[in-house]
């Protein structure tokens, strides 16, 4: 790929990533894009094959920070509840200010990812999260179960109501635009809540 075409390529994605915080996916049209960079729509569907290539591209950011941390935040909670014991664990409030900073630090693509996401793949990926927080939160409990710490068995669809739950509302910072300051303070109060509910609910 040449420098021209990584130039056009990135000044689709600024225009995409405009138009889809405008329209959402479904109603964002691919004229649109095209007029804003500058090209004809045969010349934009040349770089991206049609609306949702495109749409991936704009997200992946925000898709990958997520993936990356599911993947280091079990192995950092759980190492911290192996190496210190589980009221480290508990004591521990960096997860949800990593949280913050992993959505402060590309917003718009956060922003296109939970809240104009309706038509793409990526509509239910928020269910796709609670689910791996859930799978590793099990896969925990059995570890710890099977050291002879006491554990309540919960019901898997009640731990996936209040995980999906405490998750939306950290994404309520998005859906309202919060200031980054304002969400590092949302961010603590939803942590607080929901961490005593988590400690009745697990038992340990």
């Amino acid at each position: 790929m040449n420098i021209n075409d990584t130039s056009t390529r990135e000044k689709i994605l600024e225009a995409a990533t405009e138009e889809f915080m405008s329209k959402g996916f479904a109603d964002a049209s691919m004229r649109k894009i095209a007029g804003k960079v500058g090209i004809t729509a045969t010349a934009l569907y040349r770089h991206y094959k049609d609306k949702e290539a495109i749409f991936d591209a704009v997200v992946e950011p925000a898709v990958q920070a997520w993936e990356l941390l599911c993947q280091t935040e079990e192995k950092r909670q759980t190492g911290t509840a192996r190496e210190s014991g589980l009221e480290a664990m508990w004591g521990d409030n960096d997860q949800a200010r990593r949280i913050v900073e992993l959505i402060y630090k590309d917003f718009d693509a956060h922003k296109i990812l939970f809240c104009k996401s309706d038509g793409t793949k990526y509509e239910d990926y928020l269910h796709e999260i609670v689910t791996k927080v859930q799978t590793a939160t099990l896969t925990f409990m059995n570890e710890i179960e099977d050291k002879g710490i006491q554990v309540n068995h919960v019901d898997e669809k009640e731990m996936h109501l209040i995980l999906s739950a405490q998750y939306a509302a950290m994404l309520e910072m998005v859906n309202h635009d919060f200031s980054y300051e304002e969400a590092l303070h949302y961010c603590d109060t939803v942590n607080n809540f929901f961490k005593e509910g988590w400690r009745k609910f697990l038992g340990f």
